[in-house]
């Protein structure tokens, strides 16, 4: 596809307004390195325009000079060669097939050396291309052949639904399950406000309930009719679901925590014992599953108290199923020892810093 105002190839009529919304998602959540290069390489400081995670032939590279049709890559934290539609070769091939040279830089590279990353572009921008340039005409014998090779562009007509586009920072799962009165909530909260650099979302669940107040579809929750819900679970869309009493249901679709992680979110899960389990199970490696736990019994049963907010026949049902829950413990990566508030929180950063390898 040719963008009329400005003469530039994007991408296939087909795929561009897929492209684009996921492009506007990724620009959102870049890595540590991808803001470092973006600092330089904006505003036309090396002589000429980048654009950053802007459509490409069915691509979404990271940074592209499309008057030089030079592409930059920086591996992102989260890449999973083994779940990329294309190896970087293959990759690197396809876009060469189309016109455009490749570099590549390693996230130590760019954020331990950004003046010698930068020496490089600019070597590579003074260069005269040798690549095969694409004409508005028929294209030449030597570039079809090279578009035959290589691997075809993602399309949102060739691709079954739901596959991923191609890009470089796919975020991954945090999971959260604890006994009421633990202080998973507290702990969460306190990581996710005091910590932005993570990039925690809380994932959107559905629910079948009416919203309430200024609560909005797709912000909140996901508003579905008990019927709709039924449907979706049948149709097994969802990660996990409860049913609360009669038609009143709660869940976490798949489809919804794909979006999200390809946008770059790395997603928190705050659940029971039995979802957790369940989701680590789903996701193995590509999500850590945390229990928050309790020194003991005895100081649950105080914090409960504590709170003043629950009649003491709802404090004792709270206590009997916490001792259930926690025979869930090893189940999950590890175990958060709520005895110290500051600790607690200092070990979970720990584990989710070291599981996100920041």
């Amino acid at each position: 596809m040719t963008n009329k105002l400005h003469g530039y190839e994007t991408a296939h009529s087909a795929d561009y307004s897929l492209l684009e919304r996921s492009a506007r998602q990724h620009r959102r959540y870049p890595t540590a390195a991808e803001a470092v290069l973006w600092d330089v390489l904006r505003g036309k400081q090396l002589g000429f325009r980048f654009r950053r995670q802007h459509p490409v032939e069915g691509c979404i590279p990271d940074f592209v000079c499309l008057p030089k049709r030079l592409i930059v890559e920086v591996d992102g934290r989260y890449h999973l060669t083994e779940e990329q539609l294309q190896s970087d070769s293959d990759r690197t091939a396809y876009l060469a097939s189309h016109g455009f040279r490749v570099i590549r830089f390693t996230n130590d590279e760019v954020i331990g050396n950004i003046d010698q990353v930068i020496k490089t572009i600019k070597m590579e921008l003074n260069k005269q291309s040798n690549i095969l340039q694409p004409t508005s005409s028929a294209p030449s014998e030597e570039v079809a052949a090279l578009k035959k090779e290589s691997i075809p562009s993602p399309s949102s007509t060739s691709l079954p639904p739901g596959t991923p586009l191609l890009r470089r920072g796919r975020g991954r799962l945090i999971i959260f399950s604890a006994p009421s009165g633990s202080g998973k909530s507290t702990i969460v909260q306190w990581l996710m406000q005091a910590h932005p650099e993570l990039n925690l979302a809380f994932s959107i669940s559905c629910t079948s309930r009416a919203p309430r107040g200024t609560e909005r579809d797709g912000i909140e929750y996901f508003f579905l009719t008990p019927e709709e819900f039924k449907a979706r679970i049948a149709a097994n869309e969802f990660l996990e679901y409860e049913e609360v009493y009669e038609n009143r249901f709660y869940g976490t679709l798949k489809s919804q925590v794909d979006t999200q992680t390809e946008a770059g979110q790395n997603v928190v899960f705050d659940v029971d014992v039995k979802g957790g389990v369940n989701i680590k199970k789903f996701y193995g490696d590509r999500a850590l599953s945390l229990f928050v736990q309790p020194p003991s019994i005895d100081e649950l049963r105080r914090r409960l108290e504590g709170r003043a907010t629950d009649a003491p026949e709802v404090i004792e049902q709270r206590l009997a199923k916490a001792g259930y829950e926690l025979t869930f413990a090893p189940q999950f990566d590890h175990v958060v020892v709520n005895d110290n508030l500051d600790e607690a929180k200092a070990e979970t950063l720990r584990l989710v810093r070291t599981f996100l390898g920041l």
